[in-house]
């Protein structure tokens, strides 16, 4: 149960922030940018999305705007062994993303409004047959941020915006425990001794273990952008990290092993325990159980329910971009943004009530780049086609690439259009494909407080996305 406790933290935690972004970050929030690779810092789409892509550009936008959309991510993958060339493949469902933006000019220079979306979140599901089901089969965290926004014009040339972000995180983890792993609970035994030692092989299934947990915290974020000459725009963005306290219960369902003792098992002991030949381990695991007069399960048996808690932050993320107006109806954008994923490095774990679970987990993710182009042609007055390129770098190092989270770095291209469908209101379609690199990385966890290395990867990763974008906006 130790190693599925920890597992357990580790999800709960989050391995945090950014399927468009470096870690497991979206960066998909609107179906305009997302043709457009989701530039905007230097010049954010007119339909109050603003708001996540550089607040400062709610100033100066007229009337009521108000949008809304979801982006459709559907992610494939597969996980090939090393020894044996089997190959698993992800089984992940079709994941909505919503989005929706409200925004008001207050007056020319002042504008004002909310945004809702999902800035950080993943999915991974397994078949249940996998051998990284003892990390996870399947995986979700959910973060929604409500971002209240104000922006004003300062000068002919700047504007200023910021705003307060309402972060709500939640994630469940399910999860097979090993029996081979698990550390037998008995007294006069060397500590650590686990099942295994007693000749259960490994990959044992004994118990499926559920984690569900959620927090709210705040955080902030600001922008401005500057009209350096009639076709030339700078801008940027910088959403603050956001420190989550992660509390919830791990349970769990026994799995029945079929497993009964071959012959007298005597540990060690004053005086010494003897289980005796034809015992049936599924019983042990299930319930508190006396052994030669010795109670050697705590109460409530193996399997009972663990509060774990852990403190992580989603990193801190800063956007620049560039917008240059080549014609009166074609704009080029570029971007750049850094994560600061280099915070997520040690996790501390505190259990309750078994305390000699505490664990501290090293991740040691590194800092990731992304770099973004796209381009606007506004082909007539009812009809504006995008296009875009994304490269990010990944943010996990070659030894904790897992079956949680085997990301790396990624390409990703993307297409879009908007159209006039009455005199206010505009849809928009979108398109991204995302390739990323194949990467090298392990099924199995390493032993409680030691750090992971690459010996212990054991296959290839792929993995590639398709994401789809609809959305609807009115202005009046």
């Amino acid at each position: 149960m130790q190693h599925a406790v920890r597992n357990a933290v580790l999800i709960l935690a989050g391995l945090p922030a950014l399927a468009g972004a470096q870690g497991f970050g979206i960066f998909e929030h609107n179906t305009c940018a997302m043709g457009r690779a989701g530039t905007g810092a230097a010049a954010p789409c007119t339909d109050g999305s603003a708001i996540f892509f550089n607040p400062a550009g709610l100033a100066g936008l007229k009337g009521v705007r108000i949008s809304g959309g979801v982006t459709l991510i559907k992610v494939t993958g597969s996980f090939t062994d090393d020894l044996f060339q089997d190959q698993t493949n992800l089984d992940n469902p079709l994941i909505p993303v919503p989005q929706v933006y409200a925004s008001y000019g207050v007056t020319p220079k002042l504008g004002v409004g909310v945004g809702f979306f999902a800035p950080y979140g993943l999915q991974t599901r397994w078949p249940t047959s996998f051998d990284g089901r003892f990390i996870g089969y399947d995986n979700k965290i959910s973060t929604y941020y409500i971002q209240p926004t104000a922006a004003y014009q300062v000068t002919p040339w700047l504007k200023l915006g910021a705003g307060v972000d309402i972060v709500h995180g939640s994630v469940a983890l399910h999860q097979r425990l090993d029996l081979s792993t698990t550390p037998v609970p008995l007294a006069g035994l060397p500590a650590g001794t686990t099942f295994g030692a007693f000749g259960v092989p490994l990959g044992t299934d004994f118990a499926d273990a559920d984690l569900e947990a959620s927090k709210t915290s705040y955080g902030a974020h600001f922008g401005f952008i500057a009209k350096v000459s009639k076709q030339l725009s700078i801008g940027a963005h910088y959403m603050m990290k956001v420190k989550l306290d992660y509390s919830g219960t791990a349970t769990f369902a026994q799995i029945a092993t079929g497993i009964v003792t071959p012959a007298n098992i005597t540990i060690p002991g004053t005086p010494p325990v003897v289980i005796p030949a034809n015992t049936n381990i599924d019983q042990l695991l299930a319930a508190p159980t006396a052994l030669g007069g010795l109670g050697v399960f705590s109460s409530g048996g193996l399997l009972s329910p663990q509060t774990a808690t852990a403190s992580i932050a989603n990193p801190d993320m800063l956007v620049i971009g560039l917008a240059f107006k080549a014609r009166e109806d074609l704009t080029l954008l570029a971007d750049y943004q850094w994560t600061h994923w280099s915070s997520f490095d040690v996790l501390m774990l505190q259990f309750a009530p078994t305390t000699l679970l505490n664990q501290t987990l090293y991740e040691n993710y590194v800092n990731t780049s992304g770099v973004r182009v796209g381009a606007e042609w506004a082909a007539s007055k009812d009809l504006t086609v995008r296009g875009g390129y994304i490269y990010n770098t990944g943010a996990a190092p070659d030894q904790t690439v897992t079956p949680l989270l085997p990301e790396g770095a990624r390409n990703e291209v993307t297409a879009g259009l908007s159209f006039k469908l009455g005199p206010m209101v505009t849809g928009a379609v979108a398109y991204q494909y995302i390739h990323q690199d194949d990467r090298r990385g392990r099924t199995r966890d390493a032993p409680p407080g030691v750090m992971p290395t690459v010996a212990l990867n054991n296959g290839l990763y792929t993995f590639t996305g398709n994401l789809f974008g609809a959305s609807l906006a009115v202005a009046f």
